[in-house]
């Protein structure tokens, strides 16, 4: 079970569903949101508020000073031990027939998470926390070949631009875990969307020293039911809801609260299969 947690991305869809997990856990919470109105008439969160367990900072995880603060604040009584990044694609789309869905800044998952990896506490002698991002499915040339045929053409077309920010996300947790990349096989980033030597970022963790991440590839998303939740209520516990594997797992879709079901479930009671790999989930 994770103590103290630090969640970029939680306003809504999974980072808000795994937070409100672990705050009925009793864990503390700190949410960095551009807008704490958001969860203004949340009563679910509120009462965490109120209690003092949900944290919410104003600030943009585009802004490394407002990321640091949000560090600062997080950390006052005790370390973090699991950060939860499920910045996702904001902003105007444009569907343009040659190139898919077009987005107006490109880079916005990878900026964000270079300005939460380079602010984050190094203590000597102490291990980073446990750090979960939220990726998909045919993310990587590799990856793509495991998407169910149907499914090929939206990975490869139509939200082609949108991957690239989360092929940078993942390549730039692989160097900090150090894990190998295949280069040969999955290419690199744009260094139109990484920033000119990344590598030599100050306060990027060295290669290897982020030990406990965790990358989640997940299918398609929806906001279907949490069918781990349904199938508990039924009494039908032993009944696997999801399928999780390392690597990538082949399949169409998967609900946003079973993923964020799957995220509390691997830190509380499964970190030692899921910990420190990269992990697929479908139905």
């Amino acid at each position: 079970m994770a103590n103290n947690i630090l969640v970029f991305g939680g306003s809504r869809h999974i980072g808000y569903h795994a937070s409100l997990r672990f705050l009925n856990a009793g864990a503390t919470v700190t949410f960095l949101l551009r807008s704490p109105a958001t969860f203004d008439g949340d009563e679910d969160i509120q009462k965490h508020v109120k209690s003092g367990k949900a944290r919410l900072l104003k600030g943009d995880a585009l802004v490394e000073e407002d990321v640091r603060n949000a560090w600062n604040e997080a950390t006052k009584e005790s370390p973090v031990d699991l950060v939860i990044f499920t910045v996702g694609f904001t902003g105007n789309q444009k569907f343009k027939l040659t190139k898919g869905l077009m987005m107006t800044t490109n880079d916005i998952v990878t900026k964000c998470l270079l300005n939460v990896l380079c602010t984050m506490p190094k203590p000597d002698n102490q291990p980073l926390p446990k750090f979960i991002a939220l990726s998909t499915s045919g993310v990587t040339r590799s990856s793509r070949s495991t998407v169910p045929l149907a499914l090929k053409p939206v990975y490869s077309y139509l939200i082609q631009h949108h991957l690239q920010d989360k092929l940078a996300m993942e390549r730039i947790i692989y160097h900090c875990a150090g894990w190998e990349w295949n280069s040969r096989v999955d290419g690199e980033p744009s260094v139109e969307i990484t920033g000119e030597n990344w590598k030599e970022r100050a306060g990027l963790p060295q290669p290897g020293s982020l030990k406990d991440a965790m990358i989640i590839r997940a299918a398609l998303l929806n906001d279907g039911d949490c069918v781990a939740d349904v199938l508990t209520a039924l009494g039908k516990k032993d009944k696997a809801p999801y399928r999780v594997a390392d690597g990538d797992v082949s399949g169409y879709a998967i609900s946003r609260k079973d993923v964020a079901h799957f995220v509390f479930d691997a830190v509380s009671n499964h970190w030692e299969q899921y910990g420190g790999k990269g992990v697929g989930i479908a139905y």
